[in-house]
């Protein structure tokens, strides 16, 4: 009886680790860089708001291509048994690629070359909790897609459903003073 508790015990620490973890990493294990010198585009989003993702976010992010925003997807995963994280982590790491190809074939259909740091733009967090999401107020099951605007120290700009909100996630993130690049001279 003591195994049984023990091991219970254990796999609970264990269940709630990765959880912990994806609040600052990525479906990759990538930390996000939010508040570290770039502003942000945060879209809080489930498996039943990806149709609004797929159709409007990265026409999105297109626009806000001069501000070089890091995009950044939570995906509230409450709703998925413990078992099927796994697949459905996998799920969103195929999403972030099939998302990458899109933008660049975007970029080029614009006559653009994709910029080069396009992978480090664009980061995906599986919240097996849903933390972030309550947080913001958003239940299980929600179904608008909440968008969010970050300035590169980290502080919430605007806030808002998505796609309805976009033109004043756009304006708070191109208010942004311009980024100053500071030569390893002057320091």
């Amino acid at each position: 009886m003591r195994i049984l508790v023990v091991l219970s015990c254990l796999m609970g620490l264990l269940g709630a680790l990765p959880a912990r973890a994806a609040a600052t990493a990525d479906v990759f294990g990538r930390e996000i860089p939010l508040g570290q010198g770039r502003p942000a585009v945060v879209l809080y989003a489930n498996r039943d708001t990806r149709d609004v993702l797929r159709e409007n976010a990265l026409r999105f992010a297109y626009e806000l291509r001069r501000e070089h925003p890091i995009v950044v997807v939570h995906v509230d995963l409450r709703g998925i048994p413990g078992l099927f994280m796994g697949a459905a982590s996998k799920e969103i790491r195929k999403i972030h690629h099939d998302s990458l190809e899109r933008i660049r074939k975007l970029f080029r259909d614009q006559g653009q070359q994709p910029p080069a740091d396009l992978e480090d733009s664009l980061y995906m967090v599986a919240d097996s909790n849903g933390a972030p999401h309550r947080e913001l107020g958003l239940e299980k099951g929600f179904r608008q897609v909440l968008v969010q605007a970050v300035s590169p120290s980290g502080r919430e700009l605007a806030r808002g459903p998505f796609p309805q909100a976009a033109k004043a996630i756009g304006q708070a993130i191109e208010s942004l003073p311009p980024r100053r690049l500071v030569s390893s001279i002057s320091r």
